[in-house]
């Protein structure tokens, strides 16, 4: 009895171990910087009024989570487009007025947060990212989406609410991908 006892509590425990949810240790880039890079899997360079990112970041390729964001980027590094393991990207609150062509390299990636930049459209390669599930453009006026995405059946949502558009573009974004949910504004009569 104490044996059949002993393997329920195994079994609860494995399966209690299976389904608990991974969570994921952040580090700024002070404490990394010396890290082990095969140890870290998440890394934050916030708000650091950087204009170009270290290129010690391209040793750390475990990364599953990247936040580079409210800094002054205005490009990325090639070497990003490297980090395979990226599941997560903050990009926002920078200076990009062209979206990062880098990003196209990722295809794990599961969510893109890109809002408060200036680029106003994204590029045929995004197709790529093809594990890509939400892409968060709020305030950054993106108005153009590739017919290339129309590959992406993953895409679940898009944020585009700060930028106001007019009843049209409504109307034919849904009609064009409607598996994904589009978080918009109340159309207004200011743009096409």
């Amino acid at each position: 009895m104490k044996k059949r006892f002993a393997l329920f509590c195994l079994l609860v425990n494995s399966f209690w171990g299976l389904n608990q949810e991974y969570t994921l240790n952040i580090y700024s880039w002070e404490q990394v910087k010396n890290a082990n890079p095969d140890t870290i899997y998440g890394v934050s360079l916030s708000k650091l009024k950087l204009e170009k990112l270290p290129e010690e970041l391209a040793k750390f390729t475990k990364l599953e989570y990247l936040d580079v964001s409210k800094n002054k980027l205005t490009e990325l590094p090639t070497f990003v487009g490297d980090l395979s393991n990226l599941k997560v990207l903050d990009f926002s609150k920078n200076e990009f007025a062209v979206f990062p062509v880098e990003i196209c390299k990722l295809t794990h990636i599961q969510q893109l947060v890109a809002n408060r930049n200036t680029f106003d459209q994204l590029p045929a390669c995004i197709q790529y990212c093809s594990e890509l599930i939400s892409i968060d453009l709020w305030e950054t006026p993106v108005s153009t989406f590739p017919e290339s995405m129309l590959l992406m059946k993953n895409l679940k949502s898009i944020d585009l609410q700060g930028v106001r558009f007019g009843p049209a573009f409504h109307k034919d974004i849904q009609a064009k991908f409607p598996w994904i949910v589009f978080k918009l504004d109340p159309p207004c009569d200011c743009m096409k």
